[in-house]
C-alpha cells in the first residue's frame, strides 16, 4: 500500500465562536459509508469542527466504482453521508437552526462539482425516503443536528496521484450564530429619569423601560432592542445605560453643557453585559413569538 493522501475536507464554521470554528461536533458515518470507507482503506479524522477523510491513491477509484451501477454509469443514490451531533453547551442555544425540530433535521449537501464550495444546508421532513437508510432507531429518539451528504459521483475523476492539484475536495459550512431580541433586566433603585441602552455603534435601537416583574414577582425594568441582535462567544457589540440628559426649560440657566441649552447624557454602565447563550426565554411582542436573551443587571 502507497502513501496516503488527504482525500476530502469538511470544515465547519460558526459565527458564534470568537475563532469562527464550530465546536463539539460528532461526525457518525450513516448507513454504508463506513463499509465503503473500510473498502477503500481510508481513515477519517474528526476534531470538533471539521472532517477529514485520507486514503491510498486507489481509494478514489474504490470509492468511485461504488458508485457505478452495471452499465457503468453514476448512481446519484450512492453518497458519503456522516450523521452530526452536537455535544458543546453553547451550540443549541447559539446556533441558527431553520429545521423544526423533533420532525425535521439539516440536510447539508453541495450542489456542484467544484473543489472549493459553500455546502447549504436545508431543513429536511424524517419521514422523506432519503433518511430511512441513514437514521438508526435511536437516531430517531436522540435526532442528530444534521446530516452531510457527499454524493460520490462529485468527486473529481482523477486519484491525487495522478492530479494533485484537485485534492483535497475541500467543502465549507458555515453556521449563523443565533439572532434574539435583547432583554436587560434592570432590578434594584434605578431612580435616574429618562432610563435608555444605548448602542455606541449607532446600529441597534432600544426600548423605552417598561415596569415588569420577574417569575418570582421580583419588580424590575425592562429595556429590549427593536431588533434581533446575534448572540456571541465574545460579542463586539458595546452597549451603555444611560441617564438622558433634558434641555433647560425656557427662560432658566442652561446646565453643564453650557449656554447651549443642551445637558449631556449621565453614563450610568459605560459598557453593559452581554447576551449569554444558554439564557433564552420565549415572549410575545407585537402579537408575534420571539426568543428573548435576558441580562440582569443589578443595583
Amino acid at each position: 500500500m502507497g502513501p496516503y493522501f488527504p482525500l476530502l475536507q469538511v470544515d465547519v464554521a460558526h459565527g458564534y465562536y470568537a475563532d469562527g470554528r464550530c465546536r463539539g461536533l460528532r461526525f457518525v458515518p450513516a448507513g454504508s459509508t463506513a463499509e465503503r470507507l473500510r473498502r477503500a482503506d481510508a481513515l477519517v479524522r474528526t476534531d470538533g469542527g471539521s472532517l477529514r477523510v485520507h486514503g491510498p491513491a486507489e481509494a478514489i477509484a474504490r470509492l468511485r466504482s461504488d458508485a457505478e451501477d452495471a452499465s457503468g454509469a453514476f448512481d446519484d443514490g450512492h453518497a458519503l453521508n456522516w450523521r452530526v451531533f452536537a455535544t458543546d453547551d453553547d451550540f443549541a442555544c447559539g446556533t441558527e437552526d431553520a429545521a423544526d425540530r423533533p420532525r425535521e433535521l439539516l440536510w447539508v449537501e453541495t450542489g456542484d462539482d467544484a473543489t472549493t464550495v459553500t455546502m447549504e444546508a436545508r431543513p429536511k421532513a424524517l419521514d422523506t425516503p432519503e433518511l430511512h437508510a441513514l437514521l438508526t432507531p435511536h437516531d430517531r429518539r436522540v435526532l442528530p443536528f444534521a446530516l452531510i451528504h457527499l454524493p460520490l459521483a462529485r468527486l473529481p475523476s482523477q486519484g491525487p496521484s495522478r492530479d494533485p492539484a484537485a485534492w483535497p475536495v475541500r467543502y465549507r459550512w458555515p453556521l449563523a450564530p443565533r439572532a434574539t431580541v435583547w432583554k436587560y433586566c434592570l432590578l434594584g433603585d434605578w431612580t435616574e429619569p429618562a432610563l435608555a441602552v444605548v448602542d455606541l455603534a449607532g446600529e441597534t435601537g432600544f426600548t423605552a423601560p417598561v415596569p415588569e416583574r420577574l417569575d418570582d414577582g421580583t419588580p424590575m425594568l425592562a429595556i429590549r432592542s427593536l431588533v434581533r441582535v446575534p448572540l456571541a462567544q465574545r460579542s463586539p457589540h458595546r452597549f451603555q445605560l444611560r441617564s438622558r440628559g433634558e434641555p433647560p426649560a425656557h427662560g432658566t440657566t442652561a446646565g453643564p453643557a453650557g449656554g447651549n441649552g443642551k445637558v449631556q447624557d449621565k453614563v450610568l454602565i459605560r459598557r453593559l453585559p452581554t447576551a449569554a447563550a444558554q439564557l433564552l426565554a420565549r415572549e410575545t411582542i407585537a402579537g408575534r413569538p420571539a426568543i428573548v436573551s435576558e441580562i440582569h443587571v443589578h443595583r
